[in-house]
C-alpha cells in the first residue's frame, strides 16, 4: 500500500506509512491510519503519527492502541456487542479499565498539547460508546413496539447472527452494524414502516438477495434499520398489454407481475413454464431479488439482445421515504 501524504496544522508535510497495524483485535482490511481516522477523525490520526517518533518506552502507545482496538472490536462484534449489553459486569469492568488505561497515559504525557488533544478526543470517544451502549435497551423496546406494530414483532430482529449478515453485501464493506433488521410480510407495510423508522430518527436501508455490488445494502451511518425483503416473495401472475411500436402499430406482450423480494431464477422458472422468457439474467439469479435487479439496474448475456433490469421494466409501486408511495 502506497505511503499518503498530508499537512499538519503547521503546514509542514507528513508522509503517514500506510500499511501500519499496531491497534490489537483488529480483524479488519483497515490500518491503524484508517482505524483512528473511523474512530476519531483525520486531525487525531494526524496527530499520532506526529508523534509515533517521540517514543520513549512506548506504553503510553500501546495503551492507546489497546483502547482503540477495543472499542473497534465491540462496534464490530455484534456478539461482543450483546455481551457488553446484557452483562452489567462485563460492561463495568470494560469502562474501568479503559478509564484506567487512559489515566495512566495522562499521567505520563507532562505538557504535551498534541496528546492532551488526543486524550480528550478518546474521552469523548469512550463517553459516546458507553451512551451507544446504554440506550441499546430503550432504544430496541422502542423499536419493538413502534415498528412490532406495523410488521409483528415477532419481524423485529436484534440477534448478533442477523445484524452481522446485514452489514455488508457481496462487496464485504463493513462500516456500521444496523441497530435492526426488520422482515415486513406484506407489501402493505412498507409506507408505513418507512413512516415509522423516520418519526424515530433512525435511517432506513432496503435489503435484497444481498448479492450487490455497489454497496446498495451497506449501512453507511449508525442508527440504521436493515428492511429485508426476503418475504416479499409473491409472483401474482402473467397479463396481456398492448404496446405501440415504432412504426405505430400495436403489438401484445405479456408481463409478469411480482413482489420485490421473488428470487430472479424463481422468476425464470415461472416464466419459463409458460414458454415466456424473463429478460433480466444476471450471474447472481439464483439468489438476487427483483428489487435488488431494479435498484442496480442489472444485466447479464441477455442485455445484448433484450437489454437491462430497467429497459423491461413497465410499471412499478415504490414506497418513499416518509411513508409517500
Amino acid at each position: 500500500m502506497s505511503p499518503t501524504t498530508l499537512k499538519t496544522e503547521s503546514n509542514s508535510t507528513i508522509t503517514i506509512p500506510r500499511g501500519y497495524r499496531e491497534i490489537p483485535f483488529n480483524y479488519t482490511s483497515a490500518d491503524d491510519w484508517q482505524v483512528v481516522s473511523f474512530l476519531l477523525g483525520t486531525e487525531i490520526a494526524l496527530i499520532l503519527e506526529e508523534l509515533r517518533d517521540r517514543r520513549v518506552t512506548g506504553r503510553s502507545a500501546r495503551l492507546l492502541m489497546r483502547f482503540f482496538g477495543e472499542i473497534l472490536i465491540y462496534r464490530r462484534n455484534p456478539y461482543l456487542f450483546q455481551e457488553l449489553v446484557s452483562s452489567a459486569a462485563r460492561r463495568k469492568r470494560m469502562f474501568e479499565n479503559a478509564e484506567k488505561h487512559l489515566g495512566i497515559i495522562e499521567q505520563n504525557i507532562g505538557d504535551e498539547a498534541r496528546v492532551h488533544k488526543v486524550l480528550i478526543a478518546s474521552r469523548q470517544l469512550l463517553d459516546e460508546f458507553r451512551s451507544d451502549v446504554e440506550k441499546v435497551p430503550g432504544l430496541r423496546r422502542r423499536m419493538k413496539r413502534e415498528l412490532g406494530a406495523v410488521t409483528g414483532v415477532s419481524n423485529v430482529l436484534f440477534d448478533p447472527f442477523t445484524l452481522v449478515s446485514h452489514a455488508t453485501d457481496a462487496t464485504d464493506w463493513r462500516l456500521y452494524l444496523p441497530v435492526a433488521v426488520v422482515m415486513p410480510d406484506k407489501e402493505a407495510q412498507l409506507s408505513p414502516l418507512l413512516t415509522a423508522i423516520a418519526k424515530m430518527g433512525l435511517k432506513a436501508v432496503p435489503r435484497g438477495g444481498g448479492t450487490g455490488l455497489t454497496g446498495g445494502a451497506v449501512p453507511l451511518r449508525p442508527d440504521c434499520v436493515v428492511i429485508n425483503t426476503e418475504k416479499l416473495d409473491r409472483i401474482r401472475g402473467t397479463r396481456d398489454m398492448a404496446f405501440k411500436l415504432w412504426d405505430g402499430q400495436t403489438a401484445m406482450a405479456q408481463v409478469l407481475e411480482v413482489e420485490v423480494g421473488v428470487i430472479t431464477e424463481k422468476a425464470h422458472q415461472y416464466a419459463g413454464s409458460r414458454g415466456l422468457v424473463f429478460a433480466t439474467d444476471p450471474t447472481s439469479a439464483w439468489a438476487s431479488s427483483i428489487g435488488g435487479n431494479i435498484a442496480e439496474n442489472a444485466g447479464g448475456k441477455c442485455a445484448v439482445r433484450w437489454g437491462t433490469c430497467i429497459d423491461n421494466l413497465i410499471s412499478w409501486r415504490m414506497a418513499m421515504p416518509g411513508g409517500k408511495r
